[in-house]
């Protein structure tokens, strides 16, 4: 394992869906990042008439497009309803849960009238508690959710959880019903068939080596041609660089790894999912898996590994947090081990606005799946000046990341510290 090796991209190919056309001198909007955001937005403002270029340095959805879980939910802010409500009031805090809701029920509408063909099914997703007390804390955190807006979910008790889990490792969990799965390179590549039916023109292998804003104007610095778009969408999130400088010091980019097992044995595969369920966990540097779509393999992700490590070290650190849970994966090898960076923000918050003289959408601190597609229509709408614009983040600032050139050493640092602390509570049970 010398490179990356991305089982979404085994079981479903990058797309290659660039019209061959030669660069355009002028465009109405150049959206640079050919990701979800990217093509969503690509799809909404083609259809409305706008000539529409996307550019990525790389592949169609070579970010975390293609390399997250797959997982989809409602994607509630990491604060909670007691920690926003703390800081902005019980109102405000209620309507930034309740985008959440609104991302996962426009997501789910999207993906049906579009007929996108990403393996999408809500199966529910189990989230284990460590501890007595993270079980506690969970069914509070859950009841003030269905309180706000409405939130289904189920508590399950340790004795219980075997019908969910085919482990021992939690004390009991919660079944959050409105989550579900998608295959992430399907979604990438239909959401790029549909941009390019709509009319849009995709530019991968076109690196955009920096924006300068001249009058209303803007232009793309692309090899030796130079573009001339009104409006800018700079949608590189987790990927943006100095050459996006406008998402790129309003992130903060952290490392995430997976893996996927070899294919394991039907029998067992019942065992371990019995519900073909998505999982997490309550830890501060936690672990999500789960069973492919075809229900034939495990993959398993989050922050496990050393900064900077090789992919056979990387694949070790997560199998070893993966055989705490399932030790019945003990003669089951790891077939496909890669990475991604996701992009968090100082204040938790995804946002969405224009800044610098670029329209941005992004920060989605690791929950970008349902998130991305329904920025992508509100950004869209704000773009062409229609009405349904507005979320619920508008009035919160799209801060700058204080002292950026060191922001992701600081947040390896911080991830050590967590996973020593959840190490420390694991040992502590035992």
């Amino acid at each position: 394992m010398a490179s990356d090796s991305i089982y979404w991209n085994e079981s479903a190919a990058p797309a290659h869906l660039s019209a061959g056309k030669a660069l355009p001198e002028r465009i109405d909007v150049a959206i640079v990042g050919a990701g979800y955001t990217g093509l969503a937005t690509a799809i909404h403002l083609a259809r409305a008439g706008r000539s529409v270029a996307v550019f990525d340095a790389a592949e169609i959805g070579h970010g975390c497009s293609s390399r997250n879980g797959g997982m989809v939910g409602p994607s509630f802010h990491k604060l909670g309803v007691a920690g926003l409500t703390s800081q902005f009031g019980e109102e405000k805090a209620n309507a930034i849960m309740q985008e959440g809701m609104n991302a996962l029920d426009y997501f789910e509408r999207f993906v049906a009238e579009e007929k996108l063909d990403c393996d999408l099914r809500m199966t529910g997703r189990f989230r284990g508690a460590r501890s007595i007390a993270d079980y506690d804390a969970t069914a509070r955190e859950c009841d003030r959710l269905h309180k706000a807006v409405g939130l289904p979910f189920e508590m399950i008790v340790e004795q219980n959880q075997r019908a969910e889990i085919g482990t021992d490792f939690f004390n009991g969990g919660v079944v959050y019903h409105r989550d579900g799965g998608i295959h992430p390179r399907k979604l990438a590549n239909a959401l790029a068939a549909k941009a390019v039916e709509a009319g849009a023109t995709l530019f991968p292998s076109t690196p955009v080596r920096g924006l300068r804003r001249n009058g209303t104007e803007t232009e793309l610095f692309c090899g030796d041609r130079t573009v001339t778009a009104r409006d800018v969408v700079v949608a590189t999130n987790g990927y943006a660089d100095s050459r996006t400088d406008a998402m790129h010091q309003r992130v903060v980019q952290i490392r995430t790894g997976a893996i996927a097992t070899e294919e394991i044995p039907a029998e067992l595969m019942a065992e371990l999912t019995p519900k073909g369920r998505m999982f997490g966990e309550s830890a501060r540097i936690f672990m999500w898996f789960r069973p492919t779509p075809d229900g034939k393999r495990f993959i398993f992700g989050g922050r496990m590994g050393e900064p900077g490590c090789s992919p056979e070290e990387r694949a070790a650190a997560i199998r070893t947090a993966a055989l705490r849970i399932f030790p019945q994966l003990d003669s089951i090898g790891v077939a496909h081990v890669w990475h991604g960076d996701v992009a968090y923000t100082p204040d938790h918050s995804p946002h969405l606005g224009f800044e610098d003289g670029v329209w941005l959408a992004g920060g989605y601190c690791g929950s970008g799946v349902t998130r991305s597609l329904y920025f992508a229509m509100k950004l869209s709408r704000r773009i062409l000046g229609e009405t349904g614009a507005e979320t619920a983040f508008d009035d919160l600032p799209f801060k700058t990341v204080p002292f950026k050139p060191f922001s992701r050493k600081l947040a390896d640092l911080l991830s050590r510290w967590w996973a020593w602390q959840d190490e420390r509570d694991l040992t502590k049970r035992a």
